[in-house]
């Protein structure tokens, strides 16, 4: 059981660092895109924000889902009803078919894996607040100020 918890802990790490990257990746790629789109419309300068965001998440969320299948080879985590990138999906997406499961010495790695892709969506989630949030304060009009 411990050596379950430490190995997904490492592997979670592991991804946390990837998600810091990306991160960073979209806040400098989103600062840049806002300072370049101030002559469009609302509409096309969030579109590019969201856009950059969207798909900056997409490829992060699908490496570390990499990440997670190549642990479970490197073990030996198999199943029968799936290769170990769509049980990784499944169980990092908390979805869970159940119609994949492994041996029973490595059950616990699933719910970790699910634990972590919470957490990373979760995060993703804040992520995309934050830009529309910096978008709407763009966006905003300046108040007159009244004396």
């Amino acid at each position: 059981m411990w050596s379950q918890l430490l190995a997904g802990g490492a592997v979670s790490f592991i991804n946390f660092g990837i998600h810091a990257v990306m991160t960073t990746l979209i806040v400098v790629a989103t600062g840049r895109t806002a300072r370049r789109t101030g002559h469009l419309h609302v509409f096309g300068r969030l579109t590019a924000l969201l856009a950059i965001t969207m798909l900056a998440l997409m490829i992060a969320h699908v490496v570390e889902i990499a990440v997670w299948a190549a642990f479970y080879e490197n073990v030996g985590l198999t199943t029968v009803n799936a290769n170990a990138f769509e049980f990784a999906f499944e169980n990092y997406t908390a979805l869970g078919y159940g119609d994949a499961v492994p041996n029973p010495a490595l059950r616990l790695i699933g719910p970790v894996t699910a634990l972590n892709g919470l957490l990373l969506i979760g995060w993703s989630v804040a992520i995309i607040f934050e830009v529309m949030r910096m978008a709407e304060v763009q966006f905003e009009k300046p108040r007159k100020r009244t004396r």
